[in-house]
């Protein structure tokens, strides 16, 4: 077992990083597909191209052709689509390892579905991970595997199967995370074992001369269908621990066989609705969506309109939006910085790039301002950007608005009202983007270093501020909510407004102000270094050794350094820079992580003197804890045991003994605003107890 500390440190960076990797994979397979149906095709087209697109994003016009197996002529550099999805794997396998495995007793086993050792557990988890691959690998190289509909049929009942089992030998929470581990690992394992592969062998055949198999292409196309339909269904598994109204449900199994159900449909009708196909043509996904929800509503045993569902969808909804905008943003600044540029490249043309993914072979020119001719159709990038921030201020209200009491007050901090809290929240999210944006158009403006500097004493400010305001997780959340602000204010107020701008003095047959895309591209930029540290303000409700210290604003300021510095370093990397042009970031990470630790390293807490029998300590959880972590909590705004964890008896004590020991008695996180006001001999105690099992 490892010390509570360092496993939460794990945990963050590992989670962090998986989100990261998890975005920058899944966001450009968004794009992707949404690319590939949006292609239009012509007379004019070069032989061998299936269809064509403009695009515009950041400031910049692109033009892309797909072709249908592979170019005429092999291009001299080629970028692949690969570490994103092995990354993804890795860090979710790590997470696994260290928030189930090593925690297996807590989180992995319960002994009341079926009483395992944590080593059987373990076992059982990784075979059934190798497994999981195995028979869908079997099942698409199978005669089945021609036909679309039967395939889809046995996949499901495949997924459906191992639901089963989880559900019958995991904790509720462990059974969801392990089929969402499963269909991540088919997904992971597409790429891995499937599609890049047979790109190379494509290529492979086109660098000999020969002309390659186009059954390969077929295959690659077919699993990457696969992986656009599980998306998010996966996505919906991994934040079920937030939710044990699905996780403890009796017939939990059926849950996840409505949520793929559910989810596919789902994915089918957005990637639809997004290259314009009629409402009519697509309209049949509505009911099994619907039914598909009503069902699991239904099953769930949950009030119609209660709050969990509505923070289960709105946060699902968030999820899915702000990977299509974030993930699309990482594609769009790794294609910028690789772009090559020659003497052949048409006028105006600032370079280009061939990029292989799914199967496919992409040729993509950027313009430095517009094309001679502005094209018909052209593909804006902004719903993402726009659907992500309204999900997330719902989220907000959801969560932090309506039981403000709860999660955004606490009354050592600050005794605010409900109103008063919410106005606060309100009012410094409009003076954040009106302070950011006056720095931006100001003088300060034109020197990014000094700009830099600026923007990040101002969300220093903004955080000192916040974390003497409100609770310490209501705290983070509005750094990130006020970061996210600014980049989605960016977009809907800035760099879309100028895109039009250029494109309107091109209809005029004017030439389009060169500030207009230079604008664009300064805020881009911004949008491009706030990501990492908006990403991790938005896990930081699972780490009250960051949102409770008593010093949090400082925290708050290395991560958003940190995180900046990370996002240079992983871009220049993935473009190709020299390690040692680069090499100056890492100790300045390290710094901040190191510091990050030295600060939250937990004080030696005197250790109770006296004896603490398991009555004392049940007892005092009774008193200060099962309020809200009972099976049925007597708390009007708790349903459900947080994350199922249920402190009524000694055993689950006894089971749960690291988690109080980290939320309870060394970052005192928990009760939530100490509202049932545990005092320090009460967990002076219980840290007692903990230490003499």
């Amino acid at each position: 077992m490892l010390e509570p500390f360092i496993a939460d440190w794990l945990n963050l960076l590992i989670r962090w990083g998986h989100m990261i990797a998890g975005i920058a994979w899944i966001g450009t397979s968004f794009y992707f597909v949404a690319l590939d149906f949006s292609l239009r095709s012509g007379k004019a087209l070069p032989e061998g191209v299936r269809g064509e697109a403009w695009e515009v994003h950041g400031g910049g016009f692109y033009h892309v052709q797909k072709y249908l197996s592979a170019p005429g002529q092999m291009p001299d550099h080629l970028t692949w689509f690969k570490w994103e999805a092995y990354l993804t794997w890795v860090t979710g396998f790590l997470l696994l390892v260290v928030q189930y495995y090593i925690q297996a007793g807590a989180y992995l086993i319960d002994p009341a579905v079926l009483a395992l050792s944590p080593s059987a557990a373990i076992a059982i988890s990784i075979v059934s991970i190798i497994l999981g691959w195995a028979l869908y690998d079997g099942l698409c190289r199978s005669p089945i595997g021609k036909n679309t509909s039967a395939l889809a049929a046995c996949v499901f009942v495949l997924i459906l199967a191992f639901a089963y089992v989880f559900a019958h030998v995991f904790s509720g929470r462990g059974a969801f995370i392990h089929v969402g581990v499963v269909a991540g690992t088919m997904m992971a394992a597409n790429v891995f074992m499937v599609i890049i592969p047979n790109q190379r062998k494509i290529t492979a055949a086109l660098i000999r001369g020969e002309t390659p198999d186009p059954r390969l292409g077929a295959i690659g196309k077919q699993r990457s269908l696969h992986n656009t339909y599980l998306t998010l269904p996966v996505l919906l598994m991994m934040i079920s621990n937030h939710f044990s109204m699905l996780t403890d449900a009796p017939n939990s199994w059926l849950l996840i066989g409505l949520i793929f159900v559910g989810g596919a449909a789902l994915r089918h009708f957005l990637v639809r609705h997004e290259v314009g196909d009629p409402l009519a043509k697509i309209a049949w996904a509505l009911p099994i969506i619907f039914v598909a929800l009503g069902l699991a509503w239904w099953l769930s045993g949950s009030p119609l309109l209660s709050l969990d569902w509505a923070n289960l969808l709105v946060r699902w909804g968030h999820m899915i939006a702000g990977i299509a905008w974030i993930g699309t943003s990482f594609y769009f600044v790794a294609l910028d910085f690789s772009l090559r540029k020659h003497a052949n490249l048409p006028p105006g043309v600032a370079g280009e790039a061939w990029e292989v993914h799914g199967g496919g072979f992409y040729h993509v020119r950027k313009y430095l301002t517009a094309p001679e001719t502005l094209p018909k159709d052209l593909i804006w990038f902004k719903w993402e950007a726009y659907l992500t921030w309204l999900t997330g201020f719902l989220l907000m209200i959801v969560m932090y608005y309506v039981q403000a009491e709860t999660y955004l007050i606490d009354p050592n901090v600050e005794p605010l009202t409900q109103w008063q809290a919410i106005g606060l929240s309100v009012g410094s999210l409009l003076v954040g983007w009106i302070v950011y944006t006056a720095l931006c158009r100001s003088p300060i403006g034109r020197n990014t270093g000094v700009l830099g500097l600026c923007l990040l004493a101002m969300i220093l400010a903004f955080a000192y501020f916040y974390t003497h305001m409100f609770s310490g997780r209501g705290a983070f959340i509005h750094i990130g909510a006020l970061i996210g602000t600014l980049m989605a204010a960016n977009v809907f107020m800035v760099i879309i407004p100028n895109q039009r701008k250029i494109t309107a003095a091109l209809l005029k047959g004017e030439k389009p102000d060169p500030k207009y895309g230079a604008i664009g591209k300064q805020r881009s930029l911004h949008n491009t270094y706030l990501t990492l540290p908006v990403l991790a303000m938005m896990i930081s409700n699972h780490f009250p050794m960051v949102t409770d210290h008593p010093h949090a604003w400082v925290l708050a300021g290395l991560i958003v350094v940190g995180g900046a510095l990370t996002r240079h370093f992983l871009v220049r990397t993935e473009v190709g820079d020299s390690q040692s042009d680069i090499a100056w970031t890492i100790p300045l990470i390290g710094t901040a992580l190191a510091f990050a630790l030295i600060i939250t390293q937990p004080e030696a807490l005197p250790l109770y003197q006296g004896e603490v029998t398991d009555a004392e300590a049940l007892t005092i959880t009774q008193t200060r804890c099962a309020s809200c972590h009972a099976a049925t909590p007597t708390d009007s705004t708790t349903k459900a045991a947080p994350k199922g964890i249920e402190l009524e008896t000694v055993e689950n004590l006894k089971r749960y003994a690291a988690q109080i020991e980290t939320q309870a008695v060394k970052n005192k996180a928990m009760p939530l605003g100490n509202k049932t006001k545990m005092t320090d001999e009460e967990r002076a105690k219980l840290g007692a107890w903990i230490a003499r099992q």
